[in-house]
């Protein structure tokens, strides 16, 4: 405790990541072994053997192939009680070339809270793979994980469901279970498609849309298991709905912007949640 009754908050950061992936063409073709058939035919004939592989179940491809084409970022600080939204980033493919994104999202990382949906099983993977492939150098991460890494990963998916002991839904079910938008026009499985037709800010701001859920989700999350208090929640979400529109302007495209301002509107009525109403239930 401080002079008077005031608590002493810890200072943290939090970086919440979210990445879109489409199959990498030179691993497809590797594999393929037909270098003369056509790219679409040749990620068809992969698609298939999966498919026939996992006797008809799934055609999700192993993690190797996955290659990062968009990403973005949410990076907040919190202190006094509250977590406050300071920063948005976007990146695709062809903004930035792979390795470049590589490092400088390592170094975002480093010393950071890090908050996913399934990052630990998709995200921070891919990330290790793409860094195999293109001899990125990372010899912090790997030490600094083994003793906590990133200053911590919180991987919503292990925190609703007890590290596993509950079975796992997808982020657009718990999206609207605490009524977010959730997915709605465009979902992980049209990624390939809308990368082929060269529509890389349509992707960008459907990760985006990911992202914001995925911190949102986390905050609520937070405040339920006791680590944000009520109004340190009323204060954190207000930042959140304050602070994205301005920094959506400053720092994404028009056509992410155009995307993200209809999303803002839909979230509408979870981020004016305010704590009278939560106090007014548990009144009545």
């Amino acid at each position: 405790m401080s002079d008077g009754d005031e608590t002493l908050w810890p200072v943290r950061r939090f970086v919440t990541l979210d990445l879109e992936t489409v199959a990498d063409e030179a691993l497809v073709s590797a594999v393929d072994g037909e270098p003369s058939r056509p790219y679409p035919e040749q990620l068809r004939r992969v698609l298939a053997e999966r498919r026939a592989r996992t006797g008809g179940r799934s055609d999700f491809l192993p993690l190797p192939y996955h290659r990062p084409v968009a990403a973005c970022t949410l990076e907040a600080i919190e202190e006094d009680g509250a977590v406050h939204v300071v920063d948005v980033g976007s990146w695709t493919d062809r903004r930035r070339d792979e390795p470049d994104f590589l490092a400088a999202t390592w170094d975002r990382l480093s010393g950071a809270s890090l908050v996913t949906f399934h990052g630990k099983g998709f995200d921070l993977p891919v990330l290790e793979l793409r860094s195999l492939k293109h001899a990125v150098a990372i010899p912090g991460w790997f030490p600094g994980r083994r003793a906590g890494g990133v200053e911590e990963h919180l991987d919503l998916k292990d925190l609703l469901t007890a590290d596993g002991a509950a079975v796992a839904a997808p982020l657009d079910l718990y999206a609207k279970l605490v009524g977010l938008p959730g997915k709605e026009d465009v979902a992980g499985e049209d990624v390939q498609s809308l990368y082929s037709a060269g529509a890389l800010d349509r992707i960008a701001a459907y990760c985006m849309t990911d992202v914001v859920q995925t911190w949102l989700l986390f905050l609520r999350w937070r405040m339920v298991e006791g680590s944000l208090t009520a109004d340190g929640y009323d204060e954190s979400i207000a930042s959140a709905r304050g602070a994205l529109p301005a920094l959506f302007a400053r720092r994404l495209s028009p056509e992410q912007r155009g995307v993200l301002d209809g999303f803002l509107a839909r979230c509408g009525g979870f981020l004016g949640v305010q704590r009278a109403d939560g106090e007014a239930r548990r009144a009545g």
